[in-house]
């Protein structure tokens, strides 16, 4: 081979080498567009993830604080309750006609009101009435009398 069929083929290589470097090269950059993307994306899942978590711990705490709110005042109200039930059975101990008045039996119709859920609302009436329990005509009002 000739001196300068040698440097055309040298020249025809180092050509083919350069465009293959330079096409590598691109791939590389978008490779690394994507993995920095990637890496972008990443971090701000992991920011909104920490927040999310930081909202929840908090939201746990104002839980833990409002059930032992909750739990002070439930301790309060038994404790009232039970001085005034005290209360009650001394002052019934006391005197022997409320003593032989809270020893008599109740009425049917008061037993039966006594025993059936309380009624919150209009709701819960329509919703008993609805439901067979309705109520009962009026009648002779002597017969559950004292």
């Amino acid at each position: 081979m000739s001196m300068p069929g040698l440097r055309f083929w040298l020249a025809l290589a180092a050509l083919v080498v350069a465009t293959a470097g330079a096409q590598y090269v691109r791939a590389l950059q978008g490779r690394l567009a994507t993995a920095q993307d990637a890496a972008r994306q990443a971090k701000q899942d992991v920011g909104a993830r920490d927040a999310i978590i930081g909202r929840l711990l908090t939201d746990a705490r104002e839980k833990d604080q409002q059930r032992a709110q909750l739990d002070r005042t439930r301790g309060a109200v038994d404790t009232t309750l039970a001085a005034y039930q005290s209360q009650l059975r001394r002052l019934i101990d006391e005197n022997e006609a409320v003593r032989a008045w809270a020893a008599t039996r109740l009425p049917d119709d008061v037993v039966r009101l006594h025993s059936s859920p309380a009624l919150a609302g209009a709701d819960d009436y329509a919703q008993r009435v609805r439901s067979g329990d309705a109520l009962h005509p009026a009648r002779d009002a002597s017969a559950d009398e004292r």
